[in-house]
């Protein structure tokens, strides 16, 4: 019983995706058909790759409320040179996503420079990449994609329903799962999320880490972007206004602390697709849309409580045993 319990614990999102799956499968047409399973995976392929520089971040003891209309401002951009230019597709999808490293390692700069915490930062950023965004654009919509660069998200392979995105999103997953996983970069990620001084008197070169960390949050949210306008087929300054809220709800669910140092990269991806899972067994069952935005403030808020209950008694088991310890101590000297 014990283990099941420590199981749900550590893999939550996991067994919530299994339980929200079953219960849409049976009150629902088609949910579990192939077709359906793919698109949820197409749709949210940007999400999913975003998240990878999201989860970094936070496990690394940070948090970015900037990405929505970093996406943004990058994906209007984009789509202002492809239509605008005679530019090469490849070359404009490169100059995107370099566009965006720069922006998070300016974002990293600021943070370093007035030595406050990251989230403080990208606040001000959101509004100001916000503000750039409807002035280039005019507050106006840009349309009529290049047919080649719309084949990067939409294009099929082997299935009609399997696209380019869906298997970039695969690969960068499992790319950065690894690194995490596997490597020092990743130990080091969470060894500064554990506790910034320790990882810095272990010898780890904290401010090289967080420019690397601001790199590729920057690769990774400029190709979301560039799937993002890929898929839609145009670009506008709201275009991801909000992706950053699903994006931090899901890796919450997967189990990374609010405090950072922990955390699994496939429970984050679980977490995501629970996330779409209910946006699309909502749509499916004919429910109002606006219903899906009750369903992630309160999943949000629940996994918030549950984060900060998890800290609490984590952080009380941890005196008891340091009472303990004292106590055993003493009776040793008497």
């Amino acid at each position: 019983m014990r283990k099941a319990t420590d199981f749900c614990q550590k893999n939550l999102a996991v067994v919530l995706l299994v339980i929200a799956g079953v219960i849409f499968s049976l009150t629902t047409a088609n949910f579990l058909s192939v077709t359906n399973i793919l698109n949820i995976l197409n749709q949210n392929a940007y999400m999913l790759i975003a998240m990878c520089g999201v989860s970094l971040i936070m496990i690394g003891g940070d948090l970015d409320m900037s990405v929505g209309y970093h996406m943004s401002i990058c994906g209007v951009l984009c789509a202002m040179m492809l239509t605008r230019t005679n530019i090469p597709i490849w070359l404009i999808v490169i100059m995107t996503i370099l566009l965006s490293v720069a922006l998070a390692i300016f974002t990293t700069f600021l943070t370093e420079l007035l030595s406050i915490p990251r989230i403080f930062v990208t606040i001000g950023e959101a509004t100001l990449f916000q503000g750039i965004a409807y002035v280039i654009t005019n507050s106006k919509t840009v349309s009529d994609l290049p047919v080649g660069f719309k084949q990067i998200a939409q294009g099929t392979v082997l299935h009609p329903s399997l696209t380019y995105a869906t298997l970039m999103m695969i690969v960068c997953v499992c790319v950065m799962g690894f690194v995490l996983s596997k490597t020092y970069f990743g130990r080091h990620v969470f060894a500064m999320g554990g506790n910034l001084t320790a990882a810095r008197l272990a010898g780890i070169n904290v401010r090289k880490m967080k420019y690397v960390i601001g790199i590729l949050i920057g690769f990774f949210v400029g190709a979301a972007a560039v799937l993002l306008i890929g898929r839609t087929g145009a670009a506008a300054a709201n275009t991801a206004a909000g992706v950053e809220i699903n994006v931090l709800t899901g890796i919450l669910l997967g189990g990374v602390s609010i405090r950072g140092g922990e955390g699994k990269l496939s429970n984050c991806v679980a977490g995501i697709l629970l996330v779409a899972l209910i946006s699309n067994g909502m749509q499916l069952a004919g429910w109002n849309p606006y219903y899906q935005y009750i369903a992630k403030g309160a999943i949000m808020l629940c996994v918030l409580g549950f984060d900060m209950f998890q800290m609490r008694r984590r952080s009380i088991l941890n005196n008891q045993r340091k009472e303990e310890t004292a106590r055993s101590k003493g009776n040793a000297v008497k």
